[in-house]
């Protein structure tokens, strides 16, 4: 019973629905759920606030079981319903997303392992693509011994109802995302890159640039650090003098705070020269806007999207975990460059971490630019490791010295 209400195939008398990976997750949201509400009646006991808590853990789980991002092939309409929102029963709460496709307009229905995601892909007919410009597809979560059996039923299922299948999942109709390669920018590889969206959000088309998060010339390092220079070793003579830890780490984290300060400073006045404009990247359908930030001249320029010869996104996984399982690591892309090549020969290269890349790679997607993802053997927010490596030798360091003193104090 539980297996045909969670499965990814679902049938009824009338109609036939594949449920999504996204829908899948609702699951183990009900389950922690559950668990909760059993512990709770176990030692319920009558006061406002355990009823309140028991109401509450309830409504979440009306909520969750409502939620729905799924197809649905109704048999008795032919029609295609896609539906992602909260329906209970029959009658749709509240829908983030419904679209309905005749049967008479779809051209077939692909099986196709698109990145290690397997997906079912709609593809109509040629005299409707201008209605349905992209193909339209919906991921599965499937466990890999059911997977023959899955296909198998999905096939029968569909061309009962007149609708052609082709692929199965295999390695003829596989589309891969090799490691450390050049992918072009698609509808797939947006999706890959960027992971599960419940929500569709709307394109962003302005991206304000950050300039203290811009590289800045060789020549400002020091007079930027000059200050963390001297708190440190200030620091050290404190813990080294009177072992006084709390008064050495306020040292240091104000010699910090004052080079964070100077950046910014530097930054200022580096790349505006005084002058005040709104710093920020525009995309629309037809150019790319830059501020003046970006080049020596200090001139904004608009570049047609018929003169953009190539952009080629540099990026790598920022991951935060133990192992090597993916499953117990947290991953997001973090994008290093954009590198745009002009018609006229000239190169414009936008630093990732000055403003929202992620977004920006999704409206190059959304709004028909050419572009190329390029992963790259980079250590993504390098800038971690020069805080987190210190910290962990203080930290050694201290447990050392107090090691140290309780030998010296009990034991000598």
């Amino acid at each position: 019973m539980f297996n045909k209400l969670t499965g990814t195939l679902l049938n009824t008398a009338s109609s036939f629905s594949i449920v999504s990976a996204v829908e899948k997750i609702k699951w183990i949201f009900i389950c922690f759920n559950l668990v909760y509400v059993v512990l709770e009646v176990s030692v319920f006991s009558f006061l406002a606030e355990a009823v309140g808590r028991l109401m509450l853990s309830m409504l979440l789980m009306l909520i969750a079981f409502s939620y729905q991002c799924r197809w649905c092939f109704d048999a008795s309409r032919n029609v295609l319903i896609q539906f992602h929102g909260f329906k209970l029963g029959g009658g749709s709460i509240y829908s983030l997303q419904q679209q309905d496709v005749d049967y008479s307009i779809i051209k077939n229905i692909e099986l196709k392992e698109v990145h290690n995601t397997y997906k079912v892909i709609l593809h109509v007919k040629e005299s409707q693509q201008a209605q349905f410009p992209e193909p339209i597809s919906i991921s599965l979560k499937v466990k890999q011994h059911k997977l023959p059996a899955l296909v198998q039923q999905c096939r029968k299922e569909l061309m009962s109802q007149g609708i052609n299948v082709v692929g199965q999942f295999d390695s003829v109709s596989r589309k891969d995302w090799p490691t450390f390669s050049s992918v072009p920018l698609d509808q797939d590889t947006v999706k890959a890159f960027i992971g599960i969206k419940l929500f569709n959000d709307p394109i962003k088309l302005q991206y304000p640039v950050t300039l203290f998060m811009l590289p800045l010339p060789r020549q400002y390092f020091h007079q930027v650090w000059a200050s963390s220079y001297i708190s440190f070793m200030a620091a050290l003579f404190i813990l080294y003098s009177s072992q006084n830890i709390v008064a050495a780490t306020v040292v240091a984290l104000f010699g910090v705070a004052v080079s964070a300060v100077r950046r910014k400073l530097i930054c200022d006045k580096h790349y505006t020269q005084g002058i005040s404009t709104p710093n920020e990247i525009v995309i629309s359908e037809n150019s790319l806007v830059f501020p003046r930030v970006y080049f020596e001249d200090k001139q904004v320029r608009q570049i047609e999207k018929s003169a953009i010869k190539s952009i080629n996104i540099e990026w790598n996984w920022y991951k935060a975990g133990d192992g090597d399982s993916i499953r117990r690591q947290y991953r997001r892309p973090f994008v290093f460059r954009v590198n745009i090549d002009v018609s006229n020969g000239e190169s414009i290269t936008l630093a990732g971490q000055a403003f929202d890349s992620n977004k920006f790679v999704i409206a190059l997607s959304q709004l028909g630019y050419s572009a190329t993802l390029t992963q790259i053997p980079k250590i993504a927010a390098v800038w971690r490791f020069y805080i987190l490596i210190p910290m962990a030798i203080a930290l050694l360091g201290m447990t050392g010295f107090g090691l140290f003193s309780l030998y010296i104090r009990y034991l000598v």
